[in-house]
């Protein structure tokens, strides 16, 4: 009787998780947009400096598809971007400038951080099309969209299911 009972959890447990992650898809990706011939910044933050000022830090920019666009390491004063791209850096963020997007820009982007001992891949994704626009809802009009307690009665119908 137990066993069945953990077996339906379990499982109702792995259907909400198979969900939510679908929903919510990775945390570590950011999304940017900008219409080719504009200016625009790609951020990369990270952690390794906000406790403390390090001194060996390393940076690359990689474009969609995997050219070095620009190359930063702190400790020897040495910064080298392709033409048209420039970085910008800060204790806990190195962004990436793009001075005029190219179709070829549009993608998803990797910025490498590394440091002694710890090296991280953050992505950002420069969508090409124009910043989507989301209208307030109006006065007695239900909208439509995501909506958890959706997933939660779901999940609990599922518990209940025998």
């Amino acid at each position: 009787m137990w066993t069945r009972a953990l077996d339906q959890i379990g499982t109702a447990a792995l259907y909400l998780g198979l969900v939510l992650s679908h929903l919510v898809g990775e945390g570590s990706s950011v999304k940017v947009f900008s219409r080719p011939g504009q200016l625009v910044t790609l951020p990369c933050s990270y952690q390794y400096e906000s406790r403390t000022n390090i001194s060996q830090l390393s940076v690359q920019w990689r474009s969609p598809a995997n050219d070095l666009l620009c190359h930063y390491i702190k400790h020897k004063s040495f910064q080298n971007c392709s033409t048209g791209y420039t970085i910008h850096y800060r204790p806990g963020n190195i962004s990436l400038i793009i001075q005029q997007v190219q179709t070829k820009d549009i993608g998803t982007h990797i910025c490498s951080v590394s440091k002694r001992h710890e090296f991280s891949d953050f992505s950002v994704d420069l969508d090409g099309r124009a910043e989507p626009v989301t209208s307030p809802p109006m006065d007695g009009v239900e909208s439509s969209g995501f909506s958890w307690s959706y997933i939660i009665l779901q999940a609990l119908i599922c518990l209940s299911v025998g």
